[in-house]
């Protein structure tokens, strides 16, 4: 089987399992039960679905070492590593808010090499692909960035940049949804111009969040950003956090320095 197919069979498992977790044990899903490699309490829905992952590559003897968001790093032998968020938007599932998925990408160092990623809604069944150089794709259309819908995606917690309610002030049409794997792939398919996670004292999101999502902007068209407005960066590292940015194009990156920088 080749990789992409691999992605998805492993994202489909995933997928399966968190929706028979959050339909049996409700609540109890959310409950903390360990504590994942990046410091942070996971619940049983989120190990359950790593679980069912990392089970499945070696059940299937996957050509993969495995970097993901409970477990950290697992080596395996391979030169390549699947990057795994096994559930991007716990509080979401956990909550009853239907926006939340799996994201797993194919890579051999970290970002600036990623060749393949699947991003699934699991409370929706749509499926984002991207494989390096040949494009982006939501339920197998391309996808392309568009840069006129005038509509930003961004963090607006208590941990929000104040640059960011700057922003928000001027933007007629603002979302913050709670997922960022998915939020990205908002810019990637063309409904918005800007994805933006700036927070006050350190960037948060992690190589796990977004490795597939990076591969979709980039393939759609767009560009994917630090908060120096340098392309982003990140390894295969339980430490690195970074403010990240998305956007569909040179306009909407004008459009948002003026105000970052002002």
């Amino acid at each position: 089987m080749d990789d992409l197919n691999n992605l998805r069979i492993l994202v489909r498992e995933a997928s399966k399992v968190i929706m028979e977790v959050l339909e049996e044990y409700g609540e109890d899903s959310a409950k903390k039960v360990k504590m994942g490699a990046y410091g942070a309490p996971s619940s049983f829905v989120d190990v359950r679905a790593e679980s069912a992952i990392l089970d499945m590559v070696e059940d299937e003897d996957m050509p993969y070492n495995v970097f993901t968001e409970e477990a950290g790093s697992i080596q395996r032998g391979y030169e390549k590593t699947i990057i795994v968020d096994p559930l991007d938007g716990s509080y979401n599932a956990e909550h009853g808010v239907p926006y939340f998925a799996v994201s797993i990408a194919l890579a051999r160092t970290g970002l600036e090499d990623v060749e393949a990623g699947v991003v699934r809604n699991v409370a929706t069944g749509d499926e984002y692909h991207a494989v390096k150089g040949a494009g982006a794709y939501k339920n197998g259309r391309r996808i392309r960035v568009n840069g006129r819908r005038g509509l930003y995606v961004m963090y607006l917690g208590n941990r929000a940049h104040e640059k960011v309610f700057r922003i928000a002030e001027g933007i007629r049409r603002v979302r913050t949804m709670g997922s960022a794997s998915l939020e990205m792939c908002m810019v990637a398919e063309g409904i918005a111009d800007v994805f933006l996670y700036l927070f006050k004292n350190r960037g948060v999101l992690r190589i796990v969040d977004i490795a597939a999502s990076y591969l979709m902007v980039r393939e759609a068209g767009g560009m994917v950003l630090d908060d120096s407005f340098k392309p982003l960066q990140m390894g295969l590292s339980v430490e690195e956090r970074k403010n990240v940015i998305a956007v569909a194009d040179a306009e909407s990156l004008k459009a948002l320095r003026s105000i970052l920088l002002s």
